[in-house]
């Protein structure tokens, strides 16, 4: 069976709970551990880890700064970077201590400093639609090459981290490796490999185990492979072994996400689950059982709309002074409608959404479909478009997504001692959450993002998505 037919089933409530990345065909045999065809891929490159930087101090003075504690919006501040992380805010501006003739003063006129995007449900090598049949029986090389396009024109965008939640072969991992040696400038990648699910699944994607000691042995493989989150397709799989397969991935530390609906929610959340994927028919009660727990949920609306949202989302985009080139409005408009829903099931989705909001469960935000770079956006949009507010949909991008992994000491929001993964907005995404397009510089790791393309380099849309 041909790997570009994606498995509608996945794609919304207990048998269809939103986009999946997982193409339907034939069972693919779980890899060895420590031999993994991907690692192979880009040993050779991520080998060529260049040396530490010397630690530079970088002052952005006359910035705005949204924080994403939730907190107002702070005028005319400079933030301090030395080396990779922050180390002051000053207000005034003006009372910054000049950084010395090694270091710089950016003025940025007053522009909007936020913590760096992150895209929690990303598929790196994942195409839906798939125009040009690429995914048909696809070399390993070449899925290789557009995960790790798609990843860094992600990370051009503003998402400075990417949580992978499947991917053929391991090669989240492997990029994962070659951005964190230097090799290539990327995101930081949270690697989830290949999603796990129940022996007798048939998806070429998907790696299985036969009962709970099968899920159990595959749940400490994938670790041993690299993965720092494990991914259960809760949807198709005994409640015995889903359990399972959560008790082993936390007896290793490991976080756990699971696809799936609302009697997978509760299952998952008396289990002890971090986060949900997808949800999209959860009832009152499982809301109550998942916001008690502690659970995040990552709702992927992008493929959940109905026709009428997808014309109302192009509409106030629009409004807001952002018209985009032909080739990304009819390309984002076709991916949208690779998943189109009923307005009753699309409805549905948004209450639920907001119902969960409404009880204080943190949300997150995640695409799943590609490219990352401008669906991920689409996806923040669509929070507030939903009804949740713009900070809330912000919070859900940054803050919610650090504390979900467990990284909120690090990342997630723009304070001192936190790494400096930084966006710089020219306008106001609490006034319009489209202003997230203004963006005028990425910061990743202390480090300013070279977000030029080479001239006669083609875009995604023209390389995957168009005909």
């Amino acid at each position: 069976m041909k790997r570009s037919t994606r498995n509608r089933a996945l794609r919304g409530g207990e048998l269809q709970t939103g986009c999946a990345g997982v193409p339907a065909g034939i069972r693919r045999e779980a890899p060895a551990s420590g031999s993994v065809a991907a690692l192979c891929c880009l040993a050779i490159i991520a080998s060529l880890a260049s040396a530490p930087a010397v630690a530079q101090t970088t002052v952005l003075s006359n910035a705005t700064v949204i924080d994403a504690t939730g907190a107002s919006p702070i005028e005319d501040a400079a933030v301090v970077i030395e080396g990779n992380r922050i180390t002051a805010i000053h207000t005034p501006s003006s009372s910054a201590p000049d950084p010395g003739d090694d270091g710089r003063v950016i003025d940025l006129g007053g522009a909007y400093v936020l913590p760096g995007l992150w895209n929690n449900h990303s598929h790196l090598g994942d195409l839906l639609p798939d125009p040009k049949g690429l995914l048909e029986d696809e070399p390993l090389p070449r899925a290789m090459i557009r995960a790790g396009r798609n990843a860094i024109d992600a990370l051009k965008a503003g998402f400075t981290t990417l949580r992978i939640t499947g991917d053929r072969d391991f090669i989240d991992v492997a990029w994962k490796e070659a951005f964190d040696s230097g090799a290539f400038v990327g995101p930081r990648i949270v690697a989830g490999g290949p999603p796990l699910s129940t022996d007798g699944d048939t998806d070429w994607l998907v790696r299985t185990g036969k009962g709970p000691e099968g899920i159990r042995a595959v749940v400490a493989d994938n670790i041993a492979n690299g993965v720092q989150l494990i991914k259960f397709l809760g949807s198709r799989m005994p409640p015995e072994e889903l359990i399972a397969g959560i008790e082993e991935a936390h007896r290793h530390g490991v976080p756990v996400t699971i696809h799936g609906g609302d009697e997978t929610a509760r299952i998952a959340a008396m289990a002890g689950a971090e986060s949900m994927e997808h949800g999209n028919d959860l009832s009152d009660d499982t809301i109550r059982m998942m916001a008690e727990a502690g659970m995040f949920l990552d709702p992927t609306i992008q493929c959940n709309l109905s026709d009428e949202f997808i014309v109302e989302r192009e509409r106030l985009i629009a409004e807001a002074g952002y018209v985009a080139p032909p080739e990304v409005i009819e390309g984002r408009v076709r991916v949208s409608r690779a998943d189109e829903r009923s307005p009753e099931y699309a409805n549905h989705a948004r209450d639920v959404i907001n119902k969960a909001y409404a009880a204080g469960i943190r949300l997150t935000t995640g695409s799943d479909s590609n490219p990352i770079s401008e669906i991920g956006i689409l996806e923040i949009e669509q929070f507030v478009f939903h009804g949740i507010p713009a900070m809330g949909a912000i919070q859900a991008a940054t803050r919610n997504s650090a504390e979900m992994m467990g990284m909120l000491d690090d990342l997630g929001t723009v304070e001192v001692g936190k790494l400096a993964d930084l966006i710089v907005l020219e306008k106001n995404p609490l006034e319009h959450i489209s202003h997230l397009r203004s963006l005028s510089m990425v910061i990743k790791d202390g480090k300013i993002v070279n977000r030029s393309q080479d001239e006669g380099q083609a875009s995604f849309w023209e390389l995957y998505l168009q005909d």
